[in-house]
């Protein structure tokens, strides 16, 4: 796998670009986006350098996270999360623990590398939020033949947005692995994993648009499942 420009642009965007060499907040010469190998101080590059030495530091780190995918087969945004992760870090093998942590772990972990020389930063801080929000954003690919246009219904649909908590469902909400592809009342590819209890914490990840449903995902189980749940129909919500 590559790194797509979603992980490209977290690089660049915490990275920075810097031409002359400088000491990173550990205190280690740094020059470009990032580059530390063999860097000395008083060093110059010109902008070209510098967007090579990041095609150099991103087949390294590519590397590192691909030594993990037989194990977890990573989808585009895990990789790319965890290539900005490894780049800022070094490599993954701790926050995976060598492979054999799950990816809600993962996820939870990496906020907790935020500090530098001992002391937390606030450029870290949010640079892991950035990698753990990409890493847990699903991927989602609309079906072709549906359109992702406004809904004609006397229903008012509600503005659900990534991040926020929800506290009204309507009690036995079914729990699916997949987004559907077709009308939401058949869903042959999609399994029932569990239900929710009326008020419900509901912790919104990222939502999906189908026909005239909207679908939330709602993370990971224990075993590692993905779990959407309907919250809208266009004439019904089922989550407030």
């Amino acid at each position: 796998m590559k790194t797509s420009q979603n992980g490209i642009h977290i690089i660049k965007q915490f990275e920075g670009c810097r031409l002359a060499a400088y000491k990173c907040a550990a205190g280690v010469p740094t020059i470009g986006y990032g580059h530390t190998a063999g860097v000395k101080m008083g060093q110059t590059i010109t902008q070209e350098q510098a967007d090579d030495f990041l095609k150099e530091d991103l087949s390294k780190y590519e590397k590192n996270v691909s030594k993990y995918d037989s194990k977890y087969h990573w989808n585009q945004n895990e990789f790319d999360a965890l290539v900005s992760f490894a780049y800022n870090i070094g490599s993954v093998a701790q926050l995976t623990a060598d492979g054999t942590r799950n990816r809600q772990t993962i996820a939870e972990k990496m906020l907790q590398y935020n500090k530098a020389a001992g002391k937390i930063l606030d450029g870290l801080t949010r640079r892991r939020k950035a990698e753990q929000a990409l890493f847990l954003k699903p991927m989602v690919q609309m079906p072709q033949n549906l359109q992702a246009s406004s809904i004609e219904s006397s229903h008012v649909q509600l503005n659900y947005q990534a991040g926020h908590i929800y506290t009204n469902a309507v009690d036995g909400l079914r729990i699916r692995t997949k987004l559907p592809s077709e009308n939401p009342s058949v869903l042959p590819e999609s399994k029932i994993i569990g239900t929710l209890k009326k008020g419900s914490r509901i912790k919104n990840m990222a939502t999906a648009r189908v026909g005239q449903s909207i679908w939330m995902y709602i993370g990971r189980n224990s075993k590692d499942k993905e779990q959407w749940v309907c919250a809208d129909i266009g004439n019904k919500a089922y989550i407030k």
